[in-house]
């Protein structure tokens, strides 16, 4: 019997009114220039079992040895800087709000009874985070719509645009049962979430891309698997290209070592080869700095 599915969220959704599609092979040369973004990472420190961050049945993984236990991993805000469209962010990182008042910010009681909030230690807050740029943010791109990506958004102001990959709030699963009245609260009041637009990429290195700014200094890269909408996001720095995997990759040795996360994910097929396309991706230009959707 097939089991039911519900959607990440019922909030609103529309075509996002930036960014165009690009191949793979008209963005790659791009990269081999320094870019004008600039990149400051900012984390929350938490845990998770390693079983659902890591295929531990991998023949890698048990040739290691890897065992289930808990794993120290941290919640990311990743702080986008653009000379001339501004400040935005990718990830939402933490709000201490949600943490200490976990009902009162919209969470439901399922999720706040086995989803770890508590153990969430927010070193500094979105709230924080924000302040410390001293300049309006602009927007948020979301990698996917998944509780430790969205516990910022409690501290982001109702009125500034979120962006998804296409059909991310589609995203089906049985778990989003418990987990779908918690986004709707956080996304109440704000303006339909915004869906990055892509067409199949011609060449197949990758899904698609999309140039976000119109200018190639930021692409959102369609990576499916971890959930149907997921997206990654690649930004050219003076310092060279930086690429934010979000959950396409939890750990740093599963990245090292090609292995896909465990339980963690939609559908296991597409998410073993978003991670061996964004692998690839990273080989061609060897001063890409990676960093992945749990770990340094």
């Amino acid at each position: 019997m097939k089991l039911l599915a519900f959607k990440a969220t019922t909030h609103a959704t529309k075509p996002a009114g930036i960014g165009a599609p690009i191949s793979a092979t008209a963005m790659e040369p791009m990269l081999a220039e320094p870019g004008p973004i600039e990149v400051t990472t900012i984390g929350a420190d938490w845990q998770a079992p390693i079983t659902g961050l890591l295929n531990i049945k991998h023949p890698k993984a048990v040739a290691a040895g890897i065992a289930a236990h808990k794993e120290p991993i941290k919640i990311y805000a990743h702080v986008v800087r653009h000379p001339t469209r501004g400040f935005f962010l990718v990830d939402t990182g933490v709000s201490r709000k949600l943490v200490q008042d976990p009902a009162g910010a919209g969470v439901g009681m399922m999720l706040r009874k086995f989803g770890g909030i508590e153990k969430m230690d927010t070193r500094q807050s979105t709230a924080e985070i924000i302040a410390a740029q001293g300049v309006p943010l602009n927007g948020v791109f979301m990698t996917h719509l998944h509780l430790d990506h969205v516990t910022g958004l409690p501290d982001i102001p109702e009125d500034v645009p979120i962006y998804t990959g296409a059909d991310e709030a589609e995203a089906s699963l049985f778990l989003n049962m418990f987990a779908q009245g918690t986004y709707n609260n956080l996304l109440a009041g704000r303006p339909p979430l915004e869906e990055l637009q892509f067409d199949k990429d011609p060449g197949g290195e990758l899904e698609a891309v999309n140039d976000v700014f119109g200018d190639g200094s930021f692409f959102a890269i369609r990576t499916p698997g971890h959930t149907t909408g997921h997206a990654s996001y690649l930004a050219r720095t003076p310092n060279g290209p930086v690429l934010m995997t979000g959950d396409v990759s939890h750990t740093r040795w599963g990245w090292d070592n090609g292995v896909e996360p465990g339980t963690y994910l939609q559908d296991r097929e597409p998410s073993i080869k978003s991670l061996h396309q964004l692998k690839a991706l990273a080989d061609r230009h060897p001063d890409m700095v990676i960093k992945l959707g749990h770990q340094d």
